[in-house]
């Protein structure tokens, strides 16, 4: 709500959001003045701006590199579909915990999903007040969101391919495909998330000792680092991965990336998965999964085999706690015994392995 005017006890106020200011006048022609003169910031006090107001000084802030390009994405979406619509010529210091459940309902009646609400409001409109708070004095102490009530998160579990799936996909590519079938070999047999094949140099892959270093990750054509400080790391790969790596243009023609597409530019991992993935799925007749399960199927993978928890998150770049909570669920009664096991093993054990050695399918 704007600044507006209330009477009472024949004395007109001036209210901005939590702002309650006599004007010591019992005359409406003075107080409308007087209102005015606020809006126009010219009454001794400054209003606070409006969302839209702040939003187009914030916005200029959020660049590259201090800020990924996915989430600089986010928030323009956010505030240009929904928020400023909602709040544009809303004063920052008007929004409160109402305002913001009412907009919750609003969202949730347009048929988003709890998840997407909450990334709008909890997430990229919180960071802008987070902002302002930190800029506007009027804003001290308040946080209207800390106070809304979310249901708690539902995780999607992984949704890994079956080997015998893994192995139908990896021989359709190096049939049909065999420009992009070391990428899919990548993902699937080393494990490696998407975003950071991508970004992978030829000077970051050692072909005498086939190891590969992740030091950074690709999306929507912008370096960044890796996801996490663990994500960077040096791995060991088995030699058939680095066979068909070296199969690629990149290595014949001494390019910089590893991975390009067939007219020679860096590969877009997500434009390229729009367009070959589901296709090469269908022509098989394999269900649907996103391209990053290729990654949880690698770990499922590991955790079936065996492998120690610890040598597995590091390797993979994560961490033992999520591999806990996201892949035990997937394995049937005997794959726990040797989860177990290998928990077992781990505990036991006083030197935690570099690495793993995943085996090539034949």
């Amino acid at each position: 709500m704007p600044p507006h005017l209330k009477r009472r006890d024949f004395t007109y106020y001036l209210v901005d959001g939590d702002l309650r200011k006599s004007l010591k006048t019992s005359k409406k022609g003075v107080a409308e003045y007087l209102l005015d003169q606020y809006v126009k910031g010219k009454y001794g006090m400054v209003p606070t701006p409006t969302v839209k107001q702040f939003y187009e000084r914030w916005i200029q802030t959020k660049v590259e590199p201090l800020f990924r390009r996915a989430l600089i994405r986010d928030y323009r979406q956010a505030f240009n579909c929904y928020i400023l619509p909602a709040f544009g010529d809303t004063r920052l210091l008007a929004i409160g915990n109402k305002e913001l459940t009412d907009f919750r309902l609003s969202l949730l009646r347009k048929g988003l999903s709890v998840k997407t609400c909450r990334n709008i409001i909890d997430g990229s409109f919180r960071a802008l007040y987070r902002d302002a708070r930190a800029d506007l004095e009027d804003l001290k102490g308040r946080d209207p969101f800390l106070d809304v009530q979310w249901p708690a998160a539902q995780r999607r579990k992984p949704d890994p391919f079956t080997a015998e799936e893994r192995d139908r996909v990896l021989a359709l590519f190096h049939e049909r495909e065999p420009l992009f079938y070391p990428l899919v070999s990548l993902v699937f047999l080393v494990g490696l998330r998407p975003s950071e094949a991508a970004a992978l140099l030829r000077s970051d892959i050692d072909v005498e000792r086939c190891e590969i270093s992740i030091t950074k990750s690709r999306h929507l054509g912008a370096e960044a680092r890796t996801k996490t400080t663990k994500s960077e790391r040096a791995i060991r790969v088995p030699d058939a991965v680095i066979e068909a790596l070296l199969t690629l243009p990149s290595f014949q023609l001494g390019a910089d990336r590893v991975f390009l597409n067939k007219i020679g530019a860096a590969l877009d991992v997500n434009q390229w998965a729009r367009f070959y993935w589901a296709r090469m799925l269908k022509a098989i007749g394999v269900r649907y999964r996103k391209f990053y399960a290729t990654r949880h199927t690698f770990i499922t993978e590991m955790v079936k085999r065996g492998e120690l928890l610890k040598a597995i998150a590091d390797y993979c770049g994560t961490s033992v706690a999520m591999i806990e909570a996201d892949y035990c669920g997937v394995l049937t009664l005997s794959d726990r015994t040797v989860f177990a096991q290998s928990a077992a093993n781990y505990a036991k054990s006083m030197v935690v392995p570099t690495g793993i050695e995943p085996v090539f399918p034949t």
